[in-house]
């Protein structure tokens, strides 16, 4: 059984309402960054927040502080 296709697009359409408590996964935030799924994962920009085994994400709010350019990130 294949993963379902993540629709990225949509996604980055709703990036700017989500809460910054949010989770996105790595494709979307790759994406958002201007990045290749493979260099973002290498570069590992911001920290994960693992769900399972198989399952991480990224804090939205990492990610906004790290576009504006924030030490934080």
């Amino acid at each position: 059984m294949s993963p379902r296709p993540i629709n990225v697009e949509a996604r980055l359409a709703a990036f700017d309402g989500l809460p910054n408590d949010s989770i996105i996964d790595d494709p979307v935030a790759a994406a958002l960054l201007g990045m290749s799924l493979d260099t973002f994962r290498r570069a590992n920009p911001v920290p994960q927040k693992r769900f399972s085994q198989r399952r991480v994400g990224r804090r939205v709010g990492d990610l906004r502080a790290l576009i504006r350019g924030d030490a934080a990130a």
